[in-house]
């Protein structure tokens, strides 16, 4: 059995790498620098001058297209430079996680052994042995107060739900025999995070054609010519939605194996430093302010607060 699992990088941090973990730079067409020790999204079939719309997915999309060139792998997968699976089992504290209730917890920075001990090969091997695709545990948008996916689309930064509605209508006409997943998504609350999946090379197959055909027919009704960089990425977005959708319609087949595990956010490249001149600043700019600027420093102030509960 051979895998490779694509690392994305959209700027420069340390390479996690082995003979499965690939790191591979997106939106290459367009980047003022290229990186040294990874693939390129630029070269062969690709779309990395539209990174900006479809964000990560233009290392998918690179993949799926040059499959040759990877070496034609059992099992293909995604992760980011910050987010990963945690192939070991390992769950972190329930009061640092990156979304409440979620199964995606912060670790504040990769120690020397982090990779060894939660993305070896040996992990990453055995996880896939009896499975044909691992996601990440589904996430319940309740839990951040939306009534379902379509509502919480909207409050992301600059985008509008009509956009979410035009995608469920193509996914409907192009996908009809899918309608039943569709109709999950679009009524329901429960979402798969972060583009991050690995599949047998048969549904990754049967899945990239199912995404990029709605994502590139939904391109070509929203006019996005004078949208900002924050408001492009829409069809970045809609990449996760898909990802959810195609997961519904696996679960409706007989024998297709799926696990769902926990996964990690990488907060820092390094280790910080203790400052409690910081750890008192934010507990009181925390106290005393509201709305976003208050959310910011309880994050910040969790975040010290966590790392201090790690170095004693």
């Amino acid at each position: 059995m051979s895998i490779k699992i694509f690392i994305s990088y959209h700027d420069e941090h340390p390479l996690i790498q082995s003979d499965i973990l690939t790191p591979i730079q997106t939106g290459c067409a367009d980047a003022p620098k290229l990186f040294e020790g990874m693939l390129r999204d630029d070269t062969g079939d690709n779309i990395s001058q539209h990174n900006r719309k479809y964000c990560e997915l233009t290392a998918q999309y690179w993949v799926w297209k040059n499959y040759d060139k990877i070496g034609n792998p059992d099992y293909v997968g995604f992760m980011h430079y910050r987010r990963h699976f945690m192939f070991d089992g390992w769950r972190g504290r329930d009061d640092f996680v990156w979304l409440p209730k979620g199964a995606v917890y912060f670790v504040p920075f990769m120690s020397k052994d982090y990779q060894q001990i939660h993305l070896s090969d040996k992990l990453i091997m055995d996880t896939m042995k009896d499975c044909d695709c691992l996601v990440i545990k589904p996430y319940d948008v309740k839990h951040l107060s939306s009534h379902n996916c379509r509502t919480q689309y909207g409050k992301l930064p600059k985008q509008d739900t009509k956009y979410f509605d035009i995608l469920v209508q193509t996914a409907r006409k192009l996908f009809p025999e899918y309608n039943q997943a569709i109709n999950r998504l679009a009524q329901g609350s429960v979402q798969y995070l972060c583009n991050m999946f690995v599949m047998n090379k048969a549904l990754f197959l049967e899945y990239n054609n199912f995404c990029f055909s709605i994502l590139q027919a939904v391109d070509k009704q929203i006019d996005s010519s004078s949208m900002d960089d924050q408001a492009a990425r829409f069809l970045g977005y809609f990449g996760e939605f898909l990802l959810s959708v195609f997961i519904f319609q696996l679960q409706l087949r007989h024998g297709i194996r799926i696990k769902e595990v926990n996964a990690a956010y990488i907060l820092n490249d390094k280790p910080l430093k203790l400052s409690y001149i910081k750890y008192i600043k934010y507990w009181i700019l925390y106290k005393l302010l509201w709305g976003k600027p208050r959310q910011k420093y309880k994050q910040k102030f969790k975040e010290l607060k966590h790392l201090k509960k790690l170095y004693i």
